[in-house]
């Protein structure tokens, strides 16, 4: 990756998954071309753990350490959080990220959006990766996960936040984390959440395509 992005500095970056930690190594390398990155994550789980069970780099620790990288300070924000031992308030003021919880987004889908679009306004952000692990979306359209919650975002909405960043800011990369076809769903539940990740991976196209900056002449 790193020897891609060398050969073009403009190239947008996309990864499925799979295990979280997937995302890790491509904020990384994004990060080392360009460290005024900020990262959009849903998900029902914080994933902000330093280490779990003595492994540094999974599922359960990427976000600890990318927002580490990013520098804090609120350029990593998370979306959809549900499933936490803790509350808000331990993660912002230890850690220094940005939550806005499933149940304020659902109750209040527009507001929720612009509070989120504003404060990476506020921040800085100038460049924007977008981590979406599927399990940010309620269970009702996203089962076939390894760790499916209720009570989560609806697909209207995570479509609509990350089409709404890509006009406002410019989207390197992005992925689609955690869809897991092998995992027992619902009758109709894998093909559900698979046109659901198309569905995400196409809006993150569209916002990272239409906030390229052009290219110049030759």
């Amino acid at each position: 990756l790193d020897r891609l992005l060398e050969i073009n500095p403009a190239l947008r970056v996309f990864g499925l998954g799979g295990d979280h930690s997937t995302a890790w190594p491509i904020v990384a390398a994004l990060h080392r071309r360009d460290p005024d990155l900020c990262i959009l994550q849903f998900d029902a789980h914080t994933d902000l753990l330093e280490h779990r069970l003595g492994v540094k780099y999974c599922f359960a620790t990427w976000s600890y350490h990318a927002n580490d990288l990013i520098g804090r300070g609120g350029r990593m924000v998370q979306v959809g959080i549900r499933a936490t031992r803790h509350d808000r308030g331990h993660w912002e003021n230890s850690l220094g990220v940005r939550q806005f919880w499933a149940d304020e987004c659902v109750r209040d889908p527009r507001g929720a959006q612009e509070r989120i679009l504003e404060h990476l306004t506020r921040v800085g952000c100038k460049r924007l990766y977008i981590s979406n692990d599927v399990d940010g979306t309620d269970i009702r359209w996203a089962s076939a996960t390894g760790t499916p919650e209720t009570g989560g975002l609806t697909p209207d909405f995570v479509a609509g936040l990350i089409e709404a960043a890509g006009s406002r800011f410019e989207v390197v990369g992005g992925d689609i984390m955690e869809v897991a076809p092998s995992v027992a769903a619902p009758a109709g539940g894998l093909e559900e959440t698979l046109k659901l990740g198309a569905r995400y991976l196409h809006a993150t196209y569209r916002a990272a395509l239409g906030s390229a900056p052009a290219l110049g002449p030759g």
